[in-house]
């Protein structure tokens, strides 16, 4: 022990234990070493799991994406709700040939239509569950609608076979008053 003139530290102790060893200073370095290669590990691990739990992120993100395939209630045109079944499918495309084939229709389908009438023109126009009416090109018409054009035919084919081919050969001609219009000098 060596006195000083510092108040801070009266005495200073030298030699001895207090000095570091060569062996000590070798330690120490080693210890720095280590400290600096893991801080470099510590900092790239961090990088892989950033980078991890952005690719894990996008992984997770894909699986809460709601799918394309959607699953619809179709019915042909003119035909009853009830009669209708489910087809499912990606895109607009690939669901016109499915009613086509569930539905077991004689024509392909070529367009769509929702329950009010309103012609489907977009894959996003289609939600999840909804009734589709399913046309092969023509316009949208009701059951009740169809019905009734069934019954004019039935009424015309029962007419054409009480009365003859001549009984619905109709013949249009003006009446008197509007000849007598077109005849007037002008």
């Amino acid at each position: 022990m060596v006195p000083t003139q510092s108040p801070l530290q009266p005495v200073v102790v030298e030699g001895g234990w207090t000095e570091q060893t060569q062996e000590e200073m070798k330690l120490m370095e080693l210890i720095r070493q280590t400290e600096a290669r893991l801080s470099e590990g510590q900092e790239r691990q961090s990088r892989r799991s950033l980078i991890g739990a952005l690719c894990k992120a996008e992984r997770q993100h894909s699986l809460y994406v709601a799918p394309r395939v959607k699953r619809v209630w179709a019915y042909q045109n003119g035909g009853r709700h009830a009669d209708g079944t489910y087809v499912q499918a990606g895109a607009l495309s690939e669901l016109l040939d499915g009613c086509t084939v569930r539905l077991k229709m004689s024509h392909p389908a070529k367009t769509l239509y929702t329950s009010n009438g309103e012609l489907i023109q977009s894959w996003d126009d289609i939600e999840r569950g909804m009734a589709v009416c399913v046309s092969a090109g023509h316009g949208f018409i009701t059951s009740k609608e169809k019905k009734q054009m069934m019954e004019v035919k039935a009424n015309y084919v029962r007419i054409l076979r009480q009365q003859g081919p001549e009984a619905t050969d109709i013949v249009v001609s003006p009446s008197r008053k509007l000849l007598s219009l077109l005849q007037l000098p002008r």
